[in-house]
């Protein structure tokens, strides 16, 4: 094929995305002015302080985003690993993950979310750098580096930002916190798209798969600097369990009560239904990613026997991460609640994060029972777009929740033990749907009989 389904994705889709995305700045200068716009101290403020964090945060993520596409391919057929190999490295990244969740958030919240940063920003290059080895020794051991970078890289972060945003006052603002979780996601696949094309032209420039993951290295070392240039720290305050002057870490806790310690947070029923939820979508959406590059290959290899075509999965992965881009901009103009200085009323057409994450949960279902019955590649392709369609509306929607409902204090800590069930959900997974080298998902059944 000389325009694959892949490339052709891509065409429609990056165009699209580039003119929902900046459909604003198209429209602005026919719009003309539009009267008392006058920005307030406050969201100037809110508006530095967003584009500080994101400097950081989408190198780091186009650090993790120039890996994925390849880490499956490279262990797989590079380095000619067999199925259950491969699958045991990916369960030590989530056992490390798991066993290190609670030991990681608390001493994030102890000694700085900002130093943890850094110390994520080593690790994940000392895991990167374990790639250029064949020992089976040192890439379990990658691996494990790689699973304490993932509790690193999904709490500390994101409670960085929340924290910095309520200490700076920053809800006074008409930026609201929710705007800030559509916007990280929007720009994170955006970011995601382009490096996934650069993975694709590097390893096509190199020949190697290793290729993308000494350019993450790259990554991972601006965002020190940049880090070190523009952040402060910021702490929980949970340093000490026997006080009894710590506040609660959770909005359903009275703040006059006495000493709250982390664990207590776990009374709250909202941080079990949030892990449950978490647990549910986000386990399969890791399976997917383990499933998606050899359930292409093969759905394509049956197609077209013989034919010696290789599945390009840098522009697969840019085409999934376009349709999530598009997921994440449907959740902010849906959920918009741009407020004037004067008259604080959201616009009438405002639908809760609560709802979209229902539907989110529901249409994502569907996206699964699809590729249970596809039978062609364009099928697969198209029911793992959607997917990742309602992902785009997952992911901000859960921060939103999350953000909402841990106290500052302990937020590393108790988003760290959430993602807990989670792990051991992946692990299970893994394990049960690698069996004797072959991957018997369910949902996945065509390919693999």
């Amino acid at each position: 094929m000389v325009l694959d389904i892949y490339w052709i994705g891509l065409l429609v889709l990056v165009p699209l995305v580039a003119l929902v995305a900046g459909h604003q700045v198209i429209l602005r200068p026919f719009q003309g002015a539009k009267g008392d716009g006058v920005a307030t101290p406050r969201d100037v403020e809110a508006a530095a302080f967003r584009k500080t964090f994101l400097c950081v945060y989408l190198v780091v993520m186009g650090s993790e985003w120039l890996q994925g596409p390849y880490m499956y391919s490279l262990f797989k057929d590079e380095k000619a690993l067999d199925e259950w190999t491969v699958a045991a490295l990916y369960v030590t990244t989530y056992v490390s993950a798991a066993a290190s969740a609670f030991v990681t958030g608390y001493l994030a919240d102890r000694f700085g979310r900002r130093a943890a940063c850094l110390v994520y920003c080593v690790m994940h290059t000392l895991g990167s750098i374990s790639v250029m080895f064949d020992a089976i020794g040192i890439l379990v051991a990658g691996r494990v580096l790689g699973g304490i970078c993932l509790n690193l890289l999904w709490t500390t972060f994101e409670s960085w930002m929340v924290t910095e945003y309520n200490a700076r006052g920053l809800e006074q603002s008409s930026f609201p916190l929710s705007a800030m979780f559509g916007i990280m996601t929007k720009y994170n696949c955006v970011t995601a798209i382009t490096s996934g094309l650069l993975s694709h032209c590097v390893v096509l420039a190199v020949g190697s798969k290793t290729s993308p993951f000494m350019v993450g290295v790259a990554f991972d070392a601006c965002a020190v600097v940049l880090m070190l240039w523009t952040w402060n720290e910021n702490r929980g305050a949970i340093l000490d369990f026997n006080t009894e002057t710590q506040e609660s870490f959770c909005d359903g806790m009275p703040d006059d009560s006495p000493v709250q310690k982390p664990i207590a947070a776990l009374k709250d029923l909202r941080i079990w239904v949030l892990s449950f939820a978490s647990c549910c979508f986000e386990g399969t959406i890791f399976i997917f990613t383990f499933l998606w590059p050899g359930t292409l290959q093969k759905a394509h290899d049956k197609e077209y026997p013989g034919d010696g075509y290789a599945t390009p999965y840098g522009v697969v992965f840019a085409n999934l991460m376009s349709t999530m881009v598009l997921g994440a901009i449907l959740f902010n103009f849906l959920t918009r609640t741009e407020k004037s200085a004067i008259e604080r009323k959201p616009p009438f057409n405002v639908i809760s994060p609560t709802s979209l994450l229902g539907i989110a949960f529901f249409v994502s279902t569907l996206s699964f029972l699809i590729a249970a019955v596809s039978k062609l590649e364009l099928q697969f392709f198209l029911s793992f777009l959607l997917l990742e369609l309602c992902n785009g509306i997952y992911v901000p929607s859960m921060a939103y929740h999350r953000g909402t409902i841990v106290k500052d204090s302990g937020r590393t800590l108790i988003y760290g033990l959430m993602n807990i069930p989670l792990f051991v959900f992946v692990i299970a997974a893994i394990y049960t749907t690698s069996n004797g080298g072959k991957s018997i998902l369910p949902c996945f059944t065509y390919v693999y009989h």
